[in-house]
């Protein structure tokens, strides 16, 4: 089964960076994520109950959350949830864990600044295409006067309508 989720919480151990025998890299961290609510008859904000989640990167990603989260931080964890029950001796439990595909700080909270990273997974190894070259260039008058001459009709949107997402106009 492969179930996908998003949960915003706070980092709540610090990150551990792992190598495998393999030499895959994985970060790990323990995120938990609550609600906060306005109780009105108490006129005063309460903490509701708290979620925990396991939390493993892989690879750039895992190389570029170790350098970039500390414990305490707010962040949004996308990825696959992985429930599963365990046994230990006597002991017993559930298991909620995140196979993260994407992560990032919660700007709610703070700032952030980004600075790319090259790698094996971080695309240095793919040329770039010939757009990318000429990223951050004015587009020059040839340029512009063949792409409006190639927009259609069905490309335009008249007043009233809507685009419906598919490539086909709705009217509104």
């Amino acid at each position: 089964m492969n179930n996908q989720i998003s949960v915003i919480g706070t980092i709540a151990t610090d990150p551990k960076s792992i190598t495998t025998r393999s030499g895959v890299t994985l970060c790990t961290f323990r995120l938990a994520s609550g609600e906060r609510r306005y109780d009105r008859a108490q006129q005063k904000w309460v903490d509701g109950e708290t979620n925990w989640f396991g939390v493993t990167a892989f690879r750039a990603l895992a190389d570029h959350a170790a350098a970039s989260f500390r414990k305490g931080e707010r962040v949004i964890v996308t990825g696959r949830l992985r429930v599963r029950q365990w046994e230990n001796d006597e002991k017993s439990g559930t298991s909620v864990d995140i196979e993260a595909e994407a992560l990032g700080h919660d700007l709610r909270w703070g700032v952030s600044s980004f600075e790319k990273r090259l790698g094996a997974d971080g695309g240095a190894d793919r040329p770039e295409t010939e757009a990318q070259q000429h990223w951050g260039e004015p587009a020059s008058d040839s340029a512009s006067a063949s792409a409006s001459a190639s927009a259609s009709e069905e490309d335009t949107v008249e007043e009233g309508e809507v685009g419906s997402g598919s490539g086909f106009l709705a009217a509104a």
